[in-house]
């Protein structure tokens, strides 16, 4: 299990509160919280988890913040979802993502509009600044959008957007991971674009990846973490 670290540096305000609030009333539980950097500006990265399928969830966060008279827009289904929350002072990117049967995790990055203006500076293209992986190919053909970095425990996370399908992309990894050394630790259930994992040492990568219904693009999402165990 993840856990928050106790001693992070909060400089976000208490207005994005809400976002905690309303996961919480639905069922979600907040599993983890650091401070980031994304794309070099400063953020702040909440994961939130719990029995839900990944639709409902997004559904129901979306309505749960608009209820609050906030700026939500949650858009997907159960093979994941994306959206925003917006107030005053910040802005909240979400990712929905199936994680099993009925299971979903929600991956929240909060950021003052001033670091948001920092970070928009780094994508003006539409593509962020190369980073290297540990032993992970880049997406073909694909555009590195977000990348992520817990500057404590080195989890990181990768987000590239491309043409294709969500099966292809999975099938990428699938072949190229294990040349790299990484072992398959088979994926789970819940859907085509259930997330796939695998193992390299003491470290664990999670694929996952799913169709943006509005371009049409395929979302690969690449999460690395040291194994808890």
């Amino acid at each position: 299990m993840l856990v928050a670290d106790a001693n992070a540096r909060v400089f976000l305000s208490g207005e994005a509160a809400p976002l905690a609030e309303v996961s919480e009333a639905i069922g979600l539980k907040q599993v983890y919280r650091t401070e980031y950097k994304i794309n070099g500006s400063d953020a702040v990265l909440e994961i939130y988890g719990g029995d839900l399928p990944a639709g409902v969830a997004a559904n129901r966060l979306e309505s749960g913040l608009r209820a609050r008279q906030l700026n939500a827009a949650i858009s997907g289904g159960d093979d994941g979802a994306m959206g925003i929350l917006t107030t005053r002072d910040e802005l909240t990117r979400m990712v929905v993502s199936p994680v099993g049967p009925g299971k979903a995790m929600v991956f929240a990055v909060r950021q003052r509009w001033e670091d948001v203006a920092r970070f928009n500076a780094t994508t003006a293209t539409g593509q962020a600044p190369d980073a290297l992986l540990p032993n992970i190919p880049p997406f073909p053909g694909g555009r590195l959008v977000y990348h992520m970095e817990d500057q404590k425990t080195k989890a990181t996370v990768a987000v590239y957007r491309a043409g294709g399908t969500p099966e292809t992309a999975c099938q990428f990894y699938a072949q190229s991971l294990p040349s790299n050394g990484w072992e398959p630790m088979g994926g789970r259930a819940g859907g085509r674009s259930a997330p796939v994992m695998f193992r390299r040492g003491t470290l664990n990568c999670t694929v996952s990846a799913q169709t943006d219904e509005k371009t049409g693009e395929v979302i690969v999402t690449l999460l690395i973490r040291r194994s808890s165990l």
